[in-house]
């Protein structure tokens, strides 16, 4: 299965490398070209279920041809965190944007260990500990299509080491490969801080058993995101409509838990299932040129839980944060959000903004 994932790598570097032969450089001013600049940024979190985590994220932000002027800066860093509870996690990730922003490349990988817990309702009421180690990569690359619609593929390698704290000596493995499409109709202004218009985004992972995996299963992610100036063009006010749709044999680590990605304020694990649905807004208060405040709140539900009693209960998330302007050029920010949910909350160190 690994040569498959190779395959698909050497065809992607394999088409960008014919593209490039026939791209021409157009003569342009390049005194207009950002600055290539390195961050190296502390990490800090705080979670009720993985206690305080601290660590460092060097970032660089570059232009992969100094020619090419229309192409947003690329970014590539690593990150590296260890918290209280022993949960240590290490990767490395590149945001690369090519040939006058026709093609677009993502990749990410990286290892660690978890120590989290689920909650367990009907008769017994609690939560339980668990370990998962990981191992992951992932690939995206896409070409843009028509105006501004770009879409293309996407790989991903995980495996998981799951073992349950308690009486059942339960153990849980899972190598999962799968083969993705990828479609972003992106009208921003800015991909790192965007003031205004709006990006639809909708990705499709599929597990087949063909690949290796022991079942098959779909994972499916769609959101529309808005962004509004405010205050002649200061402040930002942006919401989100989001949904993550897992179908099939959906594995225990393939399992959506609301506060990951959506939904700040939500760190015990309590909601998990197949799918989540959520909206939220923000507004993005800038009172200097390299400070600024947030201000955001929400309302999503999940359903296939573990736990029959959480489907389609509202969760709703409320919270504030400050930001720092790490990169002025594309004023992206580093931050802090302090965030509230249902009966949790939690402290979340942010590269960029939340959508």
């Amino acid at each position: 299965m690994k040569k498959i994932v190779f395959t698909l790598v050497l065809i992607c570097s394999t088409t960008i490398f014919s593209q490039e032969k026939s791209y021409e450089l157009k003569k342009v001013d390049t005194s207009t070209v950002a600055k290539s600049k390195f961050v190296p940024a502390p990490y800090v979190n705080y979670s009720r279920s993985v206690g305080f985590a601290g660590g460092f994220i060097p970032m660089y932000m570059f232009n992969l041809n100094k020619k090419d002027t229309i192409s947003p800066q690329s970014l590539a860093g690593g990150m590296a965190m260890y918290s209280s509870n022993k949960t240590y996690f290490y990767m490395g990730f590149a945001r690369l944007y090519l040939f006058e922003d026709t093609w677009r490349i993502t990749t990410a990988g990286g290892s660690g260990n978890l120590n989290f817990q689920i909650y367990i309702g009907n008769i017994y009421n609690n939560y339980v500990d668990y370990s998962t180690g990981m191992n992951f990569f992932e690939g995206r690359i896409q070409r843009k299509f028509f105006k501004k619609l770009f879409a293309g593929l996407a790989i991903q390698y995980l495996k998981f080491d799951t073992r349950f704290d308690d009486n059942s000596n339960l153990e849980i493995e899972n190598e999962l490969f799968s083969l993705g499409f990828i479609a972003d109709y992106d009208l921003r202004d800015n991909v790192y801080y965007p003031k205004k218009g709006s990006i639809t985004s909708i990705e499709w992972n599929s597990y087949p058993t063909w690949l290796g995996n022991k079942s098959s299963s779909n994972k499916i992610d769609a959101s529309f995101n808005r962004y509004k100036s405010i205050r002649k063009n200061r402040d930002v006010l942006a919401y989100r409509i989001y949904g993550e749709f897992g179908l099939g044999n959906v594995s225990f680590n393939q399992e959506t838990v609301v506060g990951r990605t959506d939904l700040r304020g939500y760190t015990q694990g309590k909601y998990r299932g197949k799918g989540m649905m959520d909206i939220q807004a923000e507004y993005r208060y800038n009172f200097t040129k390299k400070m600024g405040l947030v201000g955001f709140a929400g309302v999503g539900t999940i359903y296939g839980a573990i736990d029959k009693d959480n489907n389609w209960d509202i969760l709703p998330s409320i919270g504030t944060g400050f930001r720092y302007n790490v990169f002025p050029s594309n004023h992206m920010n580093i931050g802090l959000d302090v965030a509230a949910g249902k009966d949790d909350w939690g402290i979340y160190f942010r590269i960029g903004e939340a959508f």
